[in-house]
């Protein structure tokens, strides 16, 4: 019987993470001839080849989920697509669901995260603010009937400390868990002095700066006031350059002698072309899956400066493609002082980083994907 698979994704699009990934899974699997649809909302990019779109609720893409009311719109969409998600994979069923969170049964879900640690990294924190945002609550719930209740056949954890959480936090077997990291477009994010340069023209960032780049919409789980605080140790000629929506202002009163060396870009859609602009990415986060940024910034030759937390411990090495900092100021400081007053070291880590990101390529990530995908199918057919 000829594969065919069912993605679910609330949105698919390039904004997100998860809905970045659904999205270039669907090229992969049309690139190799494998026959795949994906059940959405809200679609944000265009589909190719053999991949089918079916828009369920369509109307709910008119509600913000991003921006200051983003909780709030998340909260009611995420829900209400889920409950429609679920009633329209049963009109496949000879297909394999593969969904991303959204789908109350199925056959294998991608986890990208594992929402009861991430609360528990926000209260070790003091941080209350979680407890604004409703869409945790459902999230509780959602996860508490289908990832301990076992509702799909395979749970794929992108890293292995995600594959951890899920038996730590839900009991899941190991023996059906699965782990597939997530991949990355080596062609979208690549070196590019042009496009760099032009960003740094736009900040008033001097070409020979050496310059360090934060992504993150969470600034505070991210760690930007333990990255601004090395800033403010590191030489004049270093600056730091913050893409993401979250709240700067705060985190501007943090720099004093680095005030002027400190932009905020705020959200932006051509982060390549930011990472292009960058000597290095510094990302002291408390808790990561994976962390997509760290490898597009790979991809791009940009050396990573990150906390060992999540997936970023998979694929981090010291001395090869980035190293690993902890949350103190110091410690980030010196190891980017040390690394970028190196010039051969920079270049190695350059096409270290490089290198560790071709192996992530969305092709063989893919494969990994299909050959699952196969044997669940095989499973469902002898179990029928």
């Amino acid at each position: 019987m000829e594969l065919e698979i069912i993605q679910v994704i609330q949105e698919l699009s390039t904004a997100g993470g998860a809905e970045r990934v659904a999205w270039e899974l669907s090229r992969a699997f049309s690139r190799v001839g494998i026959s795949n649809g994906v059940i959405a909302s809200t679609l944000g990019v265009a589909v190719e080849g053999k991949t089918s779109i079916e828009r369920v609720l369509p109307w709910l893409d008119r509600i913000p989920t991003r921006g200051a009311m983003r909780h709030v719109g998340r909260a009611v969409v995420v829900p209400l697509f889920t409950l429609a998600a679920t009633f329209a994979s049963l009109r496949h069923p000879r297909a394999v669901v593969l969904s991303h969170g959204d789908c109350l049964k199925g056959d294998a879900m991608v986890i990208h995260a594992v929402n009861a640690e991430n609360i528990a990294q926000k209260r070790k924190a003091g941080d209350r603010r979680w407890m604004l945002n409703p869409l945790h609550f459902w999230v509780m719930l959602r996860d508490r009937w289908i990832i301990r209740g076992l509702r799909y056949r395979t749970y794929v954890a992108v890293s292995s400390r995600v594959a951890t959480e899920l038996h730590q936090y839900f009991g899941v077997p190991k023996e059906r868990i699965r782990i597939i990291p997530n991949g990355i477009d080596t062609t979208l994010f690549r070196p590019d002095p042009i496009a760099g340069q032009v960003i740094r023209q736009e900040f008033g960032i001097p070409s020979n700066a050496k310059l360090l780049l934060f992504v993150g919409n969470e600034f505070s789980r991210k760690g930007l006031a333990h990255a601004i605080g090395a800033l403010e140790q590191l030489p004049r000629d270093v600056w730091l350059l913050v893409v993401g929506s979250d709240n700067p202002t705060p985190y501007r009163k943090l720099a004093n002698n680095a005030r002027d060396r400190l932009i905020f870009a705020g959200p932006r859609l051509d982060v390549p072309a930011f990472f292009a602009a960058s000597d290095a990415l510094v990302l002291p986060t408390a808790y990561e899956t994976f962390s997509l940024v760290c490898m597009e910034a790979m991809s791009t030759a940009v050396p990573v400066f990150a906390t060992r937390v999540g997936g970023i411990e998979d694929y981090l090495e010291d001395g090869i493609n980035g190293y690993g900092i902890s949350t103190d100021p110091s410690d980030i400081a010196n190891k980017i002082t040390r690394a970028f007053s190196d010039n051969v070291l920079m270049n190695n880590l350059r096409n270290g980083a490089r290198a560790t990101a071709m192996r992530y390529g969305w092709d063989e990530i893919a494969s990994k994907y299909v050959a699952l995908l196969q044997e669940i199918q095989i499973s469902k057919r002898m179990a029928a």
